[in-house]
Formats: structure tokens, C-alpha cells, sequence
């Protein structure tokens, strides 16, 4: 996949674009092929470690997403098709929707 990241917090001479393993969904996980991003203030107070908050890396770019599922959990909410969107930092700093 092709991602905006960070492998270390700091100045924006951090961010990288490039290609990226696919992530592989756990067994209570969406999977989303993205259509647009939008980056947030928040997403540069992240990268810039100003935002005292735990944060995995690589730390991707791009806090608010829509998309399209293309993989669903069994009993998940989103069904293989449908157009979601995501706000993907969720509450300090975990990746959540």
C-alpha cells in the first residue's frame, strides 16, 4: 500500500511516502481500501511529538478517511462494498474507527 508515515516523531522533514507491507486485519478488524484523507491539525501535533499521547509507529498520516470494505469480520458491521469513513487516531492516539 502507499501511505504518508512516520517512522520517528518530530519535524516534518520525518515524513516519508512510499510503499508499505499490506496490513493484514486481525480477527475483529475492518479492512479499508481508502479513497481520500484528510490531515488534521491533530495529525501534525502527532507527528511533531507535541501531543503528549502513545502513538505506534510507523505513525500513518491522514486522521479522517472514507473508503470502501473490502474485508469484514465475521458479525461485523460493514459488509464487503460499502463506502465507510473512519477517524482513525480515535482517542489518544489508538488506531480505532
Amino acid at each position: 500500500m502507499k501511505a504518508a508515515y512516520v517512522n520517528h516523531l518530530g519535524e516534518v522533514d520525518e515524513i516519508r511516502y512510499g510503499d508499505l507491507p499490506d496490513p493484514v486485519p486481525g480477527p475483529t478488524d475492518h479492512l479499508v481500501e481508502v479513497s481520500a484523507v484528510s490531515l488534521n491539525p491533530v495529525d501534525t501535533l502527532v507527528r511533531s511529538g507535541r501531543f503528549p499521547t502513545s502513538t505506534p509507529l510507523p505513525f500513518f498520516l491522514g486522521r479522517d478517511l472514507v473508503g470502501t470494505a473490502v474485508g469484514a469480520p465475521v458479525g461485523g458491521t460493514f459488509l464487503p462494498g460499502e463506502t465507510v469513513w473512519c477517524n482513525s487516531l480515535g482517542y489518544e492516539g489508538r488506531q480505532d474507527s
